[in-house]
Parts: C-alpha cells; structure tokens; sequence
C-alpha cells in the first residue's frame, strides 16, 4: 500500500449516489422479499444461525455493481463475497481505495420476520475509514459520515440532524452480544452485566451503532471484528463524538483487525471505566 495521503474520494455527489443506490437495493431486492422467503432461500454459513439469504445475494450484487460504476479502481469487500473467497480480507492491505458492505445487516432478524436490519457500507482510503453509512430500509432513513465532518441523521423527505452523543461518565445501558462469546467467556462475563441498567442485543450492528450514535444507550462491545459490521459503525460514533478504542491495548479500530474486542463509549473517562469491568480476570 502507498503510504502518502489520498484525499477521500467521496464527494457529495458520490455520497449521494450511494445512498441513491442502497435505497434503489432495498427497494428492489431487500423489501419485496422480507417475510415472503422461502425455506429453501434462507442458508446456514458457520453455523445454524448465521444465515444468509437469496435476498443478501442479490443486494450485494446489485450495491457491489453500482459502487463499481462510481469507484471503478476500488476493490470491493461483501460479507457474502468474503464468505466465498476469503482472500478478499487480505487484499484490502494493498488497496488505496476499499468499499466494505453488509448488504443485509441482521440477516437473522429479516430471515425470521423480525422488521431491525440494516444496510451498512464503508469506504477506507489507505485502510483509513472515510465514509461511513447506516441505512434502514423499514424507515428510509440512514445516518452518514464523512471523516472530520460529523455525523448525520437524514429522513426520506429530506429533513437532516446532525448526530451526537451527550457526555456521560456514569455507563448504566449497552449493547454486548453475549452470545457471540465462547462458552466459557458467557459464563464469566453473564454475572458481570447484572451491575448494569439494561444490556441487550439486536443482533444487528447497523441499529445498536445508530443508537449508540444518537445517545439511546452508553456503550457497545463486541468481540467479532468483521470490518461490514464496524468500519462504518465505529466511524459515526467517532463523528458523534464517543470514543471508541480496542479493549486490550487501547489502540484504534483498524479494518484490518480480526482478533481482540472493540468498545465504544460515550467518553473516554466511561470507556476507561467500562474497560476495567471487562477486563478483570477476563479469561
């Protein structure tokens, strides 16, 4: 990978494009399918849970066609392409330009009828997150971010606010997807999330990210690193002025990370504290 800096490449017109084309998606592919999936169109990938649809395939070949035509040189990282050809992962080290997409976020939730999924896309200049978008196709409405620009609620009929997390140093509400945890990790962690108000999942990133970003909840961890489910996650937050860091080292979230836990917190005095609590003895 060059090491000089590359300006993003998403302007205004190339962001509104984007958005133009995730909405077209969802029109088209997502929607008209939701609740009207057959058996036979609904798979298992690693396990019986984590599923993928004729839906999912079809919006990200549709989105990954669209992204070409607008970023002809980018190479273009689809959690179902990935899931064919794992080596797509690598080569985002040696691409100036990547665009990460998770054509149905919360794929399990839309296989089974449940109206929380999202369409969530990233774009990394020099394995930098530059452009980040959350789209919900149920309300038409998506939050965006251009890195150093802030993030941004926009609404079908045009009406835009700008994101923000209020300050608070006193974390009572998270997001912490217990269940993607080993067994032995559950056990441990399960009694420590008593001392906390209210802990849930969605089971769907694009929803607890938005959240996160509007100030609904304090903190998000997660310990499965794949770059659909943060890249542009992690950079709203950022934009929406939260601190988000690895769990272990402190360090910031790369797309090229695929070990350790990300936590993102309403400021780094709570993440700091939320940081001892899942650190402690943590096997």
């Amino acid at each position: 990978m060059r090491r000089g800096h590359l300006p993003s490449p998403v302007t205004e017109d190339h962001a509104a494009a984007l958005v133009a084309l995730v909405r077209d998606t969802a029109r088209t592919e997502i929607l008209p399918r939701f609740r009207s999936l057959a058996a036979s169109e609904i798979e298992g990938k690693s396990n019986a849970s984590d599923l993928v649809t004729v839906a999912d395939r079809a919006a990200e070949d549709r989105i990954a066609n669209g992204v070409s035509k607008l970023f002809p040189s980018a190479l273009i990282v689809g959690e179902e392409a990935v899931a064919m050809n794992p080596t797509l992962l690598g080569r985002m080290t040696d691409s100036e330009i990547a665009v990460i997409v998770d054509p149905i976020d919360g794929t399990w939730n839309y296989a089974n009828g449940l109206p929380l999924f999202g369409v969530m896309m990233a774009i990394a200049v020099e394995g930098k997150t530059t452009f980040g978008l959350l789209y919900d196709p149920m309300s038409d409405g998506w939050v965006m971010a251009h890195a150093g620009q802030g993030a941004f609620r926009h609404s079908a009929e045009g009406r835009t606010v700008r994101v923000s997390s209020t300050a608070r140093d006193d974390p009572s509400t998270g997001f912490v997807p217990l269940f993607l945890y080993p067994k032995d990790t559950q056990r441990w962690l399960a009694p420590r999330l008593v001392a906390f108000d209210r802990v849930m999942s969605f089971r769907c990133s694009c929803h607890e990210y938005w959240l996160l970003a509007e100030g609904a909840v304090d903190f998000m961890i997660s310990g499965l690193l794949k770059p659909w489910d943060h890249a542009a996650g992690e950079l709203i937050s950022r934009e929406a002025g939260l601190h988000a860091a690895m769990l272990d080292d402190g360090a910031p979230y790369s797309i090229f990370r695929s070990q350790g836990e990300l936590l993102v917190a309403r400021t780094k005095q709570s993440w700091e504290m939320l940081r001892d609590t899942f650190l402690q003895d943590n096997p």
